[in-house]
């Protein structure tokens, strides 16, 4: 009786990628493993794909939805998930085709195009999605795999961060550092990864008895955060000495306010950020962050759907990238006025 390649992945101790590689006659493993590969599928009746012939690659379907354009955009943070997705499906075997989903357009004609495609599966950057928002993709035939947002409720193949990691992470640095007025700049765009990083930030703040916290809401955008915070200092509040923002465009640009409203970063207040972006390491402080394995988060999902492809699988497995903070100038121990 023959074996499925993930049962053969297993007893080898290799990937299903790299079986999956070494039967398409695929680059991307050494000759040795190829070789063991072969010589295990061989012997134990595991047949190799058959080439016919004038058949184009299979493709997979990167549907990227777009609800507002305002968290998903043309950052370098998109563009490393992007990257590494592209890579590894190339690798895998497969083409990569880029299909567009705006929410604010004609749905139906939209799921109709998408329920013809002739692709092997989708990945769908759930980014700015909703519970309701994803229900219509449920109906789509095609293997699918949910990048960047999770939903307890639905059995789907998900890749997410771990967000509320993350934002623990994040907020029990500040603690470690003295710090017990500590505020959080939340985003005002309802997504699952803000409402996820205001639970880790809460769950830190609630091992520290004592802590005092408030929650500065600011547009997901540069400019918008920038003119929200500004606006904010103009009312005079009593600022916390450290905030925690949700992600390093909100920082950067918050930053940004209260040094042109007198203040000085990290002496009077400290910043921890989330996505360890480009911009993180070139401005002045430079950016404490929580670092996230950008390409990484890409290739799994690839690598998840291709498994659903190739064994036909009906399990939903939640798959779920850790973070880790990355300690730079921006955030420091409580500085203790003399008297």
């Amino acid at each position: 009786m023959s074996i499925s390649s993930k049962e053969l992945a297993a007893m080898l101790g290799v990937s299903p990628s790299a079986v999956s590689i070494a039967l398409n006659g695929k680059t991307g493993i050494s000759a040795e493993t190829r070789e063991m590969i072969l010589e295990a599928a061989d012997r134990h009746g595991l047949r190799r794909p058959t080439r016919r012939a004038n058949v184009p690659t299979q493709f997979i379907t990167l549907v990227i939805y777009k609800k507002h354009g305002l968290v998903y955009g043309d950052t370098a943070f998109f563009s490393s998930v992007i990257e590494g997705l592209s890579a590894h499906v190339t690798l895998l075997g497969y083409n990569l085709q880029i299909s567009y989903f705006y929410g604010n357009q004609n749905w139906e004609e939209q799921m109709k195009l998408l329920q013809q495609s002739d692709c092997a599966g989708m990945i769908l950057l759930a980014t700015e999605m909703l519970r309701e928002d994803i229900l219509p993709f449920l109906s789509l035939e095609q293997p699918l795999v949910v990048l960047d947002s999770y939903y307890e409720d639905l059995e789907l193949d998900c890749v997410v961060l771990n967000n509320e990691r993350g934002a623990y992470l994040a907020t029990r640095h500040l603690l470690e550092l003295g710090h017990r007025r500590i505020g959080h700049i939340a985003s005002s765009v309802t997504i699952n990864n803000f409402a996820e990083r205001a639970v880790g930030f809460k769950k830190a703040i609630a091992e520290y008895p004592g802590c005092s916290t408030m929650t500065v809401q600011v547009s997901s955008t540069q400019e918008g955060a920038y003119y929200d915070m500004s606006a904010y200092l103009d009312t005079k509040p009593r600022l916390p000495t450290a905030f925690f923002a949700d992600n390093d465009i909100i920082a950067v640009s918050c930053m940004r306010a209260l040094k042109e409203h007198g203040y000085q970063l990290p002496d009077d207040i400290s910043f921890v950020g989330f996505d360890d972006m480009p911009l993180s390491y070139v401005v002045s402080p430079k950016l404490t962050t929580i670092q996230v394995a950008k390409e990484a988060f890409g290739q799994r999902a690839v690598t998840r759907l291709a498994e659903k492809i190739q064994e036909q699988d009906h399990i939903s497995l939640k798959i779920s990238v850790n973070p880790r903070l990355v300690i730079r100038d921006s955030a420091i121990p409580l500085l203790i006025p003399s008297h």
